[in-house]
């Protein structure tokens, strides 16, 4: 007792003595912030703190993304601040003195390009793979093992947040309708085909991908989920440099392709050019289980089918920028995209009762097409004065041509699948040619006291022509079949402009906009001569509100309005027979989905951060299975998969991100998602009302291992949930990957051997329940993969800044199928 008397006495005189020190010696705290042109933060730029006698050093820091640093408890005396950052010239204060307690606040500090140094600077410092910033989250995927070697959609669903469903629709945060953005411009096709032509794109091609879960206003409206941008490597040098890299991987069966890309640069004009080749076979086993009541007759069938898809992709990209002045910049730029596939696939469906098996449908289909993309752009940069006013515009003309061909052999056997009894043998071709138009252009205008505004305005115009045609063997002859058979042309002419406004005060940054769009629709179908014709007019509000509560704690609030428009060929009412009883139709009369979107965000120390989601939707658009019912007979038997505008659907989710570095050679990232969604529509006249809870994890281990090597381990769980898309009821999805690099050729080249999903578990199971009708969908593809990966870079590695672009193609490509 006595001893811990005498602690406790010792304890509170201790702290007695530094409360005399801290109030006979009275500190200060320092606050700054660091800019470059157009008032843009710099970064984690490198703040230091000098005596002003001697420029010798007092304190370091580091300025956090908003480009704000802060020095605490600063003894009196006079001093000045300096700022630096790579590739930037420094900046000095004006010298100041501490005379007591007071804060004191330092003028802007703007950092300037130094051309000079930069021939004289290598960069080696290594981004996390994982980045959390102020408005969106970045994949730094160069600097993943475990994609390496692989497609740019295995990255993506490895990317926090992101999940894939069984039919290949991407969501974010447990929300579907995400847009899909490649270098600032979407893809403009459907879900299912941006992520075939993702299953295509190599990884070695991707720099960084960025999720923007609430997009501001000078974002094209669409996308109920928010975006995904897929940055695509550019070389960052002055001189000629470029990089090469090439893979080789198996599952089930084999995968190769590589990448090149080449860069020039002097003072008046920087050319560019890239080429990939990806060659992807992939084997997928699609289970289909339902059953239901038709006629008081219980029914039963039992699809088990197995696809074989082979394809062959080539992207080839070339541009160059020319500049006038250093203050103006034009450029040219042409994207071009080929791949050819051919995917013939087998089915056997068991057909009977709750005991007896009465017949057995066999089925081959082939289907073989060809896809060609051509997108054509032409940028003008102006940079207006030295505060920082910049004006960007865009002509964008790009052309998708997708050709297809399908046949289609069904044979009925009997019970014990022996003895033929009659078949339905059919081919279709289905020709698509989708052109898109736009102009856009961006104004940025600085003004004073650390404010911005912002305004633009974008045309586009769209026409896709779709002719589907079917035709039946009948007595050895093809006859055309006008019931199956549809010609579609869709036009879409959508006017849009926003003003943006964002000023920085103390401790709060606000950013108001409001985008207009004005939508002019016209679809005809020639075939059954119907003409479907609507205009609309929308506003989209957003608001974003930070603030720094305190040194360690900084919370934000965001609201915008978002809409998502059907894809094209959604909208053509044509019907495609994937079997006798089983058929994929388009619906003409889909319209809009609206969504409201709001979420809290809280991080601390720049490192946890924590979001809390709401988002309400009205006529989401959604998959959904409906009974086929023939007019003749009565017969329910067959499926029809069709999209429908859900009533509403609300879904709240609450997400965690925390990046921890446990010693100098081992760091982290884990991402944690919990969400509950509810569901509200009518299918087959009956009012359907599904909901559920859920969540979702992912966490990677990086660790730093002598002699250039490196490490990856990344386990990935995805509890039961609701579906967004397609109303299912899914069950659990886990995968563990594992990773291993090591530099050679003096650091220039890489070798990359990674296994994803190492024991093979991966796949999708869910179950829909409606009208006393169960289904069930198993899918299982080559999830396991072993691959091997080497890159290299050559020629000059010294470090200047690309110029970027954003074209205009925005929205309208995520709308175009690409021949999945």
């Amino acid at each position: 007792m006595k001893s811990t008397t005498t602690l406790l006495a010792s304890f509170l005189l201790l702290c007695s003595i530094k409360t005399i020190q801290a109030q006979t010696i009275e500190t200060a705290r320092i606050a700054g912030r660091v800019t470059q042109t157009g008032d843009k933060p710099v970064e984690f730029a490198t703040i230091t703190l000098l005596k002003a006698k001697d420029s010798s050093l007092v304190k370091g820091a580091i300025a956090d993304i908003n480009g704000k640093y802060e020095f605490e408890q600063v003894k009196q005396g006079k001093y000045l601040i300096a700022a630096a950052y790579v590739g930037m010239t420094k900046a000095f204060s004006k010298p100041f003195e501490i005379r007591g307690s007071a804060p004191v606040n330092i003028e802007t500090l703007s950092l300037g390009t130094d051309a000079k140094n930069l021939k004289e600077v290598n960069v080696t410092a290594k981004k996390p793979f994982i980045e959390q910033r102020a408005d969106k989250t970045v994949v730094n995927v160069e600097n993943s093992i475990i994609g390496s070697g692989g497609t740019a959609m295995e990255v993506l669903e490895k990317s926090p947040g992101v999940s894939i469903d069984k039919d290949d629709n991407i969501n974010l945060k447990n929300k579907s309708g995400v847009i899909i953005m490649i270098d600032g411009k979407p893809t403009n096709m459907s879900s299912q085909d941006v992520a075939q032509l993702l299953k295509s794109m190599p990884s070695s091609n991707i720099e960084q991908i960025e999720l923007i879960t609430n997009p501001s206003a000078k974002y094209d409206a669409a996308g109920n989920a928010g975006i995904i941008n897929i940055k695509l490597k550019k070389n960052k040098t002055v001189g000629s440099n470029g990089n090469v890299s090439i893979f080789g991987a198996y599952g089930l069966t084999p995968k190769w392709g590589g990448s090149l890309n080449l860069n020039h640069r002097n003072e008046k004009f920087n050319l560019f050019g890239s080429y990939n080749y990806n060659h992807r076979e992939n084997e997928q086993h699609l289970g289909l289980y339902r059953t239901g009541t038709t006629n008081g007759q219980y029914n039963v069938f039992d699809q088990q089918n197995v696809r074989n898809r082979k394809s062959d992709y080539h992207g080839v990209k070339v541009g160059m920028d020319y500049f006038l002045n250093k203050n103006n910049t034009i450029g040219v730029m042409v994207d071009a995209g080929f791949r050819d596939q051919s995917e013939p696939a087998n089915s056997i469906t068991l057909i009977g009762g709750k005991e007896t098996i009465d017949s057995t449908l066999k089925t081959h289909t082939f289907n073989k097409g060809n896809w060609r993309r051509w997108a054509y752009n032409v940028n003008y940069r102006a940079i207006l004065d030295t505060t920082g006013r910049e004006l960007n515009v865009d002509l964008d003309y790009a052309r998708n041509t997708d050709k297809q061909g399908n046949s289609i052999y069904s044979t009925i056997w009997d019970a014990l699948g022996k003895n033929y009894m009659h078949g339905d043998t059919s081919r279709n071709n289905q020709p698509n040619t989708i052109d898109i138009k736009t102009v856009k252009a961006d104004y940025v205008h600085p003004l004073p006291h650390q404010a911005k505004f912002e305004a633009g305005v974008k045309l586009s115009f769209v026409k896709t022509d779709n002719d589907v045609r079917f035709d039946s063997l009948r007595s050895g002859n093809w006859v055309y079949d006008k019931n199956r058979s549809n010609h579609f042309i869709y036009k879409e002419n959508v006017n849009a402009a926003y003003i943006n406004f964002q000023k920085q005060f103390k401790k709060v940054n606000v950013q108001l906009g409001l985008r207009a769009e004005q939508s002019n629709v016209e679809g005809n179908s020639i075939t059954i001569n119907r003409v479907t014709d609507t205009s609309y007019f929308n506003l989209f509000p957003s608001v974003f509100v930070s603030y720094d509560a305190a040194k360690n704690h900084q919370l934000g609030i965001s609201y915008s309005r978002r809409l998502q428009r059907p894809d094209y060929e959604d909208l053509n009412p044509f019907e495609i027979y994937l079997d006798r009883y089983t058929i994929v139709a388009g619906n003409p009369y889909l319209k809009p989905s609206y969504s409201n979107n709001i979420e809290l965000t809280h991080t601390f120390k720049h490192f946890l951060t924590t979001s809390v989601g709401y988002t309400h939707t009205k006529n989401k658009i959604t998959q959904i299975v409906e009974a086929d019912k023939d007019v003749n007979t009565g017969d329910t038997l067959t499926l029809r998969y069709k999209y429908l505008n859900v009533a509403k659907s609300d879904i709240v989710n609450l997400n965690i991100s925390f990046p921890v570095t446990i010693t100098k050679w081992w760091s982290s990232f884990t991402y944690l998602s919990a969400y509950y969604n509810k569901y509200q529509t009518i299918v087959d006249n009956q009012s359907v009302s599904v909901s559920g809870g859920g969540f979702m994890g992912r966490t990677q281990q990086t660790f730093t291992l002598p002699a250039g090597i490196a490490a990856e381990v990344s386990v990935f769980y995805l509890s039961p949930q609701i579906a967004d898309e397609g109303l299912f009821r899914m069950k659990p999805m886990s995968a563990v990957d594992l990773g291993v690099s090591k530099q050679i050729l003096h650091k220039k080249g890489n070798i990359k051997l990674n296994v994803s999903d190492v024991f093979n578990v991966q796949r999708f199971r869910g179950s829909f329940e409606n009208a006393g009708r169960y289904t069930g969908v198993t899918s299982k593809w080559e999830s396991r993969q072993v691959r091997l990966t080497f890159n290299y870079r050559f020629g000059n590695t010294s470090i200047k800044a690309a110029r970027t672009r954003k074209t205009g193609l925005e929205d309208e490509q995520n709308r175009v199928k690409n021949g999945n």
